[in-house]
């Protein structure tokens, strides 16, 4: 999967069934040649961030609010 598909904002779902976030939806906050950095925001707690390969999880969709 090409990382040109995948921008900062975008949604994913991490797909793969052996990884310990599977099914976490994330927020692309970095695109890198082997896959993204996401993060899902903690109430009370801040932002929680995760790296996943490419492959390995599917676009949902755009974010209307991101980050920093």
């Amino acid at each position: 999967m090409p990382n040109q598909s995948f921008k900062r904002g975008d949604v994913i779902q991490i797909t793969d069934s052996n990884d310990k976030w599977y099914g976490v939806i994330l927020i692309v906050s970095e695109v890198k040649s082997w896959g993204v950095q996401g993060y899902v925001t903690m109430p009370l707690q801040g932002d929680a961030y995760y790296r996943i390969d490419f492959g390995k999880f599917e676009l949902v969709g755009v974010a209307k609010l991101i980050a920093g």
